[in-house]
Protein backbone atom coordinates (compact mmCIF):
# COMPACT_ATOMS: atom_id res chain seq x y z
CA UNK A 1 0.00 0.00 0.00
CA UNK A 2 1.50 3.42 -1.17
CA UNK A 3 2.02 5.72 2.08
CA UNK A 4 -0.81 8.85 1.98
CA UNK A 5 1.88 11.57 2.69
CA UNK A 6 5.59 12.84 2.01
CA UNK A 7 7.73 14.91 4.01
CA UNK A 8 10.75 15.55 2.65
CA UNK A 9 13.64 17.63 3.96
CA UNK A 10 16.16 19.60 1.66
CA UNK A 11 17.67 22.56 1.90
CA UNK A 12 17.35 25.84 -0.17
CA UNK A 13 19.46 29.46 -0.05
CA UNK A 14 17.70 32.78 0.94
CA UNK A 15 18.67 35.33 -0.89
CA UNK A 16 19.65 37.95 1.63
CA UNK A 17 19.86 41.76 0.09
CA UNK A 18 20.55 43.27 3.54
CA UNK A 19 23.61 44.12 3.11
CA UNK A 20 26.13 45.51 0.93
CA UNK A 21 26.83 41.75 -1.19
CA UNK A 22 24.06 40.00 -1.95
CA UNK A 23 24.59 36.87 -0.25
CA UNK A 24 22.57 33.02 -0.24
CA UNK A 25 21.88 31.85 2.97
CA UNK A 26 21.04 28.08 3.80
CA UNK A 27 17.36 27.45 4.70
CA UNK A 28 16.17 24.25 5.96
CA UNK A 29 13.06 22.79 4.45
CA UNK A 30 10.08 20.32 4.57
CA UNK A 31 8.68 19.58 1.67
CA UNK A 32 5.41 18.07 1.82
CA UNK A 33 2.46 16.49 0.67
CA UNK A 34 -0.82 14.68 1.47
CA UNK A 35 -3.18 12.43 -0.80
CA UNK A 36 -5.96 14.00 0.46
CA UNK A 37 -5.11 17.56 -0.35
CA UNK A 38 -3.79 16.69 -3.71
CA UNK A 39 -3.19 19.78 -5.50
CA UNK A 40 -0.90 21.70 -2.81
CA UNK A 41 2.17 20.33 -2.19
CA UNK A 42 3.49 22.02 1.35
CA UNK A 43 6.87 24.09 1.95
CA UNK A 44 7.73 24.35 5.69
CA UNK A 45 10.94 27.25 6.01
CA UNK A 46 13.33 27.11 8.84
CA UNK A 47 13.01 30.82 9.94
CA UNK A 48 14.73 29.99 13.96
CA UNK A 49 15.38 27.37 15.89
CA UNK A 50 11.62 26.31 16.88
CA UNK A 51 9.79 28.55 14.06
CA UNK A 52 8.44 27.49 10.56
CA UNK A 53 6.55 29.52 8.02
CA UNK A 54 4.53 27.33 5.93
CA UNK A 55 3.31 28.38 2.35
CA UNK A 56 0.88 26.12 0.30
CA UNK A 57 1.69 25.95 -3.73
CA UNK A 58 -0.07 24.49 -6.37
CA UNK A 59 1.44 21.29 -7.14
CA UNK A 60 0.71 22.46 -10.94
CA UNK A 61 2.60 25.37 -10.70
CA UNK A 62 5.85 23.93 -9.31
CA UNK A 63 5.59 21.26 -12.16
CA UNK A 64 4.95 24.31 -14.81
CA UNK A 65 8.67 25.92 -13.26
CA UNK A 66 10.32 23.43 -13.36
CA UNK A 67 9.16 22.64 -17.22
CA UNK A 68 10.41 25.87 -17.93
CA UNK A 69 14.46 24.94 -19.39
CA UNK A 70 17.35 26.20 -17.74
CA UNK A 71 18.69 29.77 -18.52
CA UNK A 72 15.21 30.82 -19.67
CA UNK A 73 13.54 34.21 -18.84
CA UNK A 74 10.31 32.67 -18.36
CA UNK A 75 8.40 32.01 -15.04
CA UNK A 76 5.46 29.99 -13.82
CA UNK A 77 3.02 31.96 -11.82
CA UNK A 78 1.70 35.33 -10.87
CA UNK A 79 1.03 37.11 -7.86
CA UNK A 80 2.27 35.70 -4.36
CA UNK A 81 3.98 32.53 -5.68
CA UNK A 82 6.65 32.80 -9.06
CA UNK A 83 8.72 29.41 -9.71
CA UNK A 84 11.72 30.48 -12.42
CA UNK A 85 14.71 28.32 -13.68
CA UNK A 86 17.81 30.40 -12.78
CA UNK A 87 19.51 32.38 -15.50
CA UNK A 88 22.82 31.64 -15.21
CA UNK A 89 22.78 28.14 -12.76
CA UNK A 90 21.09 25.46 -14.63
CA UNK A 91 20.72 23.61 -11.67
CA UNK A 92 18.73 26.22 -9.56
CA UNK A 93 15.63 27.05 -9.39
CA UNK A 94 14.09 29.48 -8.08
CA UNK A 95 11.20 30.38 -5.45
CA UNK A 96 9.59 33.68 -5.08
CA UNK A 97 7.30 34.20 -1.93
CA UNK A 98 5.46 37.67 -1.86
CA UNK A 99 3.50 38.57 1.23
CA UNK A 100 1.73 42.05 2.46
CA UNK A 101 5.63 42.02 4.72
CA UNK A 102 7.98 41.59 2.22
CA UNK A 103 9.22 38.97 -0.65
CA UNK A 104 11.95 36.15 0.04
CA UNK A 105 13.79 34.76 -3.23
CA UNK A 106 14.46 30.49 -2.29
CA UNK A 107 17.52 29.18 -4.87
CA UNK A 108 16.52 25.17 -4.73
CA UNK A 109 18.17 22.53 -6.38
CA UNK A 110 16.38 21.62 -8.85
CA UNK A 111 16.55 17.94 -9.07
CA UNK A 112 15.88 18.42 -5.33
CA UNK A 113 12.22 19.60 -6.25
CA UNK A 114 12.18 17.13 -9.46
CA UNK A 115 12.30 14.36 -6.89
CA UNK A 116 9.60 15.55 -4.67
CA UNK A 117 7.32 16.06 -7.68
CA UNK A 118 7.97 12.83 -9.21
CA UNK A 119 7.48 11.35 -5.68
CA UNK A 120 3.92 13.18 -5.62
CA UNK A 121 2.92 12.02 -8.77
CA UNK A 122 3.74 7.94 -7.48
CA UNK A 123 0.55 9.05 -5.03
CA UNK A 124 -1.14 10.91 -7.30
CA UNK A 125 -1.03 11.56 -10.57
CA UNK A 126 -1.54 14.89 -12.56
CA UNK A 127 -4.72 14.70 -13.57
CA UNK A 128 -6.47 12.45 -11.16
CA UNK A 129 -6.29 14.88 -7.97
CA UNK A 130 -9.92 15.14 -7.55
CA UNK A 131 -10.31 11.91 -7.54
CA UNK A 132 -8.74 12.09 -4.39
CA UNK A 133 -11.22 14.58 -2.89
CA UNK A 134 -14.12 14.20 -0.46
CA UNK A 135 -16.68 16.69 -2.50
CA UNK A 136 -19.51 15.69 0.26
CA UNK A 137 -17.23 16.64 2.97
CA UNK A 138 -15.90 19.65 1.71
CA UNK A 139 -19.32 20.89 0.64
CA UNK A 140 -20.34 20.06 4.39
CA UNK A 141 -17.49 22.36 5.27
CA UNK A 142 -18.50 25.46 3.26
CA UNK A 143 -22.78 24.73 5.31
CA UNK A 144 -23.92 23.26 2.12
CA UNK A 145 -24.94 19.93 1.24
CA UNK A 146 -23.66 17.78 -1.85
CA UNK A 147 -25.59 17.93 -5.00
Amino acid sequence: MLPTSLNLPMWAELEDCSGEVIELVPVKVKFRYRTDDPFAVVLDFAVGAEQWVRWHIARDLLAEGLAIPPGSADNAGMGDVLVAPCLDVPWRVWISLSSPTGVADFAFKRASLVDALAKTEALVPIGTESDRIDWDREFAALGGEAA
